[in-house]
C-alpha cells in the first residue's frame, strides 16, 4: 500500500495528514505557523517538522512500515518561483528521500474543497485569497498579503475594527462599542493603551481579534456591521474576478475555506453579495480541508502505472 503526505502551512498553524491510495486519512499532525513571509524561517521549519513528525508517528501506530511515496507542501506565501525555491531549500532536510513539491496554499485548498473538480475556492482565514480552475487553467485574485491586500481576512477585519474603535474614541467617526470591547479583551483601563497592546502582537494574533468585531456585529454595533459588510463584498469581488477570468460555462461551485467563514455574519453577507454579483455560482463548504487537498495533490501527481 502506498501513502501520501499533505502539509498545509499558514499564518496560524501547520496541518499535516497522511492518506492511502483511496484517499482515506490514516493520520494527522499539527504544528505552529509557517507562512514564509511572516514567520521567521527557524520557526517555520520547526512548525513543519512538528506537524510532519506527529503525522508520521500516529500513522505508524496502525502501519508500522509506513512509507511516504510522495508529498505536497502547500504554503501561504509560496506563489512565486523564487518563493517556492526558498521554501524547498528550507523544507528539504525534513523530507529526507521522500519526493515532494510545493504549491501555494490556495491550490491545496481548491483541490481539497472541490475534490479535484473545476470551480473556485475563496479563503478567509488569517489572510485571504481566491483561486479557480477551469479545464486545467488557473486564475488567482487577492492573496497580496497584509500590507497590500488580505481584504476579507481575519487580519483585515481586526485591523479595521481597531481603527474604527480609535476613530470613534477620537470623535472622528460614529460611536462604537468596539473600543470598550478591545479594552476588556486586553484588560486595559483606557483606549490610549490599545496602541502599545496591539504593537506587541504578531500578525496571526492580530487576526484573532476579528472575533471581537464579529461579536459586536451580532450585538448590533453599526461600525462592526459595516466592517463585516465591506469585507464580505471584497471576498465576493475576488470570486467575480476569477469567475470572469476563467469563463466558466455554467453554474460554478465556490468553496468557502477558512475560519472566518465559520462566523455566520460574514458567511451570510458573502453569500448574499455573491448571489447578486455572480448569480451563476453556488457557495458551499469544502468537501475536504486544505491539508487533505495537499495529500490528494501528492497522490494525483503519481503516474497511474505506479499506483
Amino acid at each position: 500500500m502506498q501513502f501520501f503526505l499533505g502539509i498545509d502551512g499558514g499564518g496560524t498553524s501547520t496541518k499535516t495528514c497522511v492518506i492511502d491510495q483511496a484517499g482515506k486519512v490514516v493520520s494527522a499532525g499539527l504544528g505552529g505557523p509557517s507562512n514564509i513571509y511572516f514567520t521567521p524561517e527557524r520557526q517555520a521549519m520547526k512548525s513543519i517538522q512538528d506537524a510532519l513528525d506527529s503525522a508520521i508517528a500516529s500513522g505508524r501506530i496502525k502501519y508500522p512500515e509506513l512509507r511516504i511515496s510522495a508529498a505536497c507542501i502547500a504554503l501561504a506565501g509560496a506563489g512565486r518561483d523564487e518563493d517556492v525555491a526558498r521554501a524547498a531549500n528550507m523544507i528539504r532536510p525534513s523530507m529526507g528521500t521522500t519526493p515532494f513539491f510545493i504549491v501555494e496554499d490556495a491550490k491545496a485548498a481548491l483541490h481539497g474543497a472541490l475534490a479535484g473538480q473545476d470551480g473556485i475556492a475563496v479563503i478567509s482565514g488569517t489572510g485571504s485569497n481566491c483561486l479557480g480552475v477551469n479545464k486545467g487553467q488557473y486564475k488567482r485574485s487577492g492573496g497580496w498579503g497584509s500590507l497590500l491586500g488580505d481584504e476579507g481576512s481575519g487580519f483585515s477585519i481586526a485591523r479595521k475594527g481597531l481603527t474604527a474603535a480609535l476613530r470613534g474614541y477620537d470623535g472622528r467617526s460614529q460611536a462604537t462599542s468596539l473600543a470598550g470591547r478591545f479594552m476588556v479583551h486586553f484588560g486595559l483601563g483606557t483606549p490610549e493603551q490599545i496602541l502599545p497592546a496591539v504593537h506587541q502582537l504578531s500578525r496571526d494574533q492580530i487576526a484573532a481579534l476579528a472575533v471581537v468585531v464579529f461579536q459586536e456585529s451580532v450585538k448590533g454595533d453599526m461600525a462592526a456591521q459595516e466592517i463585516v459588510r465591506e469585507e464580505s463584498i471584497e471576498l465576493a469581488k475576488m470570486v467575480k474576478a476569477v469567475y470572469e477570468g476563467l469563463d466558466f460555462p455554467g453554474e460554478t461551485p465556490v468553496a468557502m475555506v477558512g475560519g472566518c467563514f465559520s462566523e455566520t455574519e460574514l458567511r451570510d453577507a458573502f453569500i448574499s453579495h455573491l448571489r447578486r454579483t455572480v448569480p451563476r455560482t453556488r457557495a458551499s463548504f469544502p468537501l475536504q480541508p486544505p491539508h487533505v487537498g495537499a495529500a490528494l495533490l501528492a497522490r494525483d501527481s503519481m503516474p497511474a502505472s505506479s499506483l
